[in-house]
């Protein structure tokens, strides 16, 4: 009986070659060759047929597959880094939106800007998937970074069964990439694309209407080789979609074009200071951002583009965009660049931008955005390491004045990589000391009408609970909370002057059950006071007769008893 064959697996390292493993089948060996291409110290790879001889010197015609590292060089394209908040991607679906698209664009970007093409094109399009993964040992080296950071934890896979899972999904998307390519697509170039979408729904055939959608996007987008074309096309697409499945989908496009800094470069045109561009960058993601309307007649124009896109951001049409838009400001924002010509200005610039990106409990931009924050002001500060960061943290509560700016602060600091680990503690400190020390609500909001002081109190309790903090942490913080606001009610006697019988009932009764509103009192002990009272009065015989008694007018008292019954709703009595 004839021995099967064995292919021989070899690793290049430090000048000398060593068999690392052995295989079967070609393909498999191939596959196997790749992943210890993006292992540390490997700089290339080799598939021998089975070795007699010298393995450090084999004759040409033994070499099956060989693939060498780049050693570097001006023209490199180097491999980025995954941020840690990089989702554990459990399909390949998780790869085309949100964090999985991100980290594709972050790994790939030097690859993608020299190549004009979008991480979404790449991965529907098997031409370019196939240039990408035959690239050096790109492909592999990214693999090995992602699987080195998701194997850390000790519940998490080890790194070689994530790269064999992430190698997985490379030939899966490959392998659908292909079987898309001849497809019969309408060309979004010649079809109207609502018309177009209608065709590809037709077609499906059991492939998903998205994927094709995009696959068909892609084939036209492909073929644009400057990034504002490919920006502008999306867009224009976009502005004219009726179909809100298929403009999430060109949502995915437009936000890879935007993570081009080219593109959002020709977005903002000159800019005075880093402060006007990043200000201008979050007016842009919040579709407010001042359009010259002579200029937007040209339908070629940037500034068609501009307003097209200005008008979809205003009406919530594109968070994967805003996103990436607001990812460019958390990073230029974290650099050391000045914001300002004159340094002086610094601080005041930086207080005014954080008026926008914190204008309430929610932080524009989320944890990455917080931990910029504090980087911008440690430089601003000019104090460095570890104490720098602390002291950061400190001085940025007081410019922010307002709790639950500070609680939005806090609570998305805490959840970065930062705040996790070097400043935990000191948020921790800085929690307990806004909302854990104070021992009523006016010495947590020191200003303004009982009403609204209520209103900001709960705004900061619905923050800590849909906060990453511990359970035990999270109740212990909101029952505080609900504890000033039980006293604050008694001790003000508010609700003593909210049923004030000299009034009518009708208001009394609204302004009683405003009281249990989701936004003025949280579902605790203040609410229940209210509630109680409210009970009390409603199980009155005639409640309904009497609510409405000092009304003359019958089409009035109908429109009351309607408003009544659609607020006590609201206010959870009839859950």
């Amino acid at each position: 009986m004839l021995r099967k064959k064995t292919l021989e697996i070899l690793t290049l390292r430090e000048g000398s070659w060593a068999i690392e493993s052995a295989a079967d089948d070609l393909e498999i060996a191939q596959k196997a060759a790749l992943q210890f291409l993006g292992k540390p110290g490997v700089m290339g790879v080799r598939v021998l047929k089975e070795s007699v001889g010298d393995i450090g010197n084999p004759a040409p015609g033994d070499i099956l597959f060989e693939k060498l590292r780049s050693t570097g060089g001006a023209d490199r394209i180097a491999v980025g880094e995954p941020s840690s908040l990089a989702p554990v991607c459990e399909d390949i679906e998780d790869l085309f939106h949100g964090g999985g698209r991100t980290t594709v664009n972050r790994l790939f970007r030097a690859y993608l800007d020299k190549n004009t093409v979008t991480a979404t094109e790449v991965m529907h399009n098997a031409r370019e998937m196939k240039r990408i993964m035959d690239f050096e040992s790109m492909l592999p080296s990214a693999i090995s970074k992602v699987a080195q950071m998701q194997s850390r934890s000790e519940d998490s896979p080890t790194m070689g069964e994530r790269q064999n899972t992430l190698f997985g999904f490379a030939d899966r998307l490959n392998k659908r990439a292909k079987q898309a390519e001849s497809l019969d697509l309408p060309s979004l170039a010649n079809v109207e694309i609502n018309e177009a979408i209608h065709q590809i729904n037709k077609k499906s055939n059991g492939e998903a209407p998205g994927y094709l959608f995009r696959v068909a996007a892609s084939r036209e987008l492909i073929n644009v080789r400057n990034w504002w074309g490919k920006f502008a096309m999306s867009v224009d697409w976009a502005g004219a979609c009726k179909s809100d499945p298929a403009l999430a989908n060109l949502d995915w496009f437009i936000s890879d074009a935007l993570s081009n800094a080219s593109v959002l470069q020709d977005l903002l045109g000159d800019q005075d200071s880093l402060a006007d561009a990043l200000i201008s960058l979050i007016e842009i993601a919040d579709g407010v951002r001042s359009i010259d309307t002579e200029k937007a007649q040209d339908a070629t124009s940037t500034e068609a583009t501009a307003a097209k896109i200005n008008g979809l951001f205003k009406a919530s049409k594109l968070p994967e965009s805003k996103l990436a838009v607001m990812e460019r400001v958390c990073r230029q924002l974290q650099g050391s660049g000045a914001l300002t010509k004159d340094g002086a200005e610094e601080p005041k610039v930086f207080r005014e931008m954080l008026l926008r990106l914190i204008p309430g409990t929610e932080l524009t931009g989320g944890p990455e955005m917080a931990e910029a924050i504090t980087h911008r002001q440690s430089h601003i500060i000019n104090k460095g390491g570890e104490g720098g960061l602390k002291a950061a943290t400190a001085s940025v509560l007081p410019a922010l004045r307002d709790p639950g700016r500070k609680a939005g602060y806090l609570l998305s600091l805490i959840e970065s990589d930062l705040g996790k680990d070097l400043l935990k503690d000191e948020i921790e400190q800085h929690l307990n000391g806004l909302f854990m020390t104070p021992e009523s609500v006016h010495q947590i909001v020191r200003t303004g009408a009982p009403n609204k002081k209520m209103e900001k109190i709960t705004s900061i309790f619905y923050r800590i609970q849909k906060s990453n903090l511990p359970d035990s942490r999270k109740a212990q913080l909101t029952q505080h909370l609900d504890e000033l606001l039980a006293s604050y009610v008694v001790d003000g006697k508010i609700l003593d002057r909210l049923d004030d019988p000299n009034k009518p009932l009708h208001i009394r009764a609204f302004m009683l059950v405003s009281m249990c509103q989701p936004e003025m009192l949280p579902d605790g002990k203040a609410s229940k006071l209210a509630r109680e009272i409210i009970v009390k009065h409603l199980r009155r015989p005639n409640f309904e007769t009497e609510l409405v008694a000092q009304v003359p007018d019958e089409a009035k008292k109908e429109k009351i008893l309607r408003d009544f019954h659609v607020q006590l709703h609201r206010s959870g009595f009839f859950n």
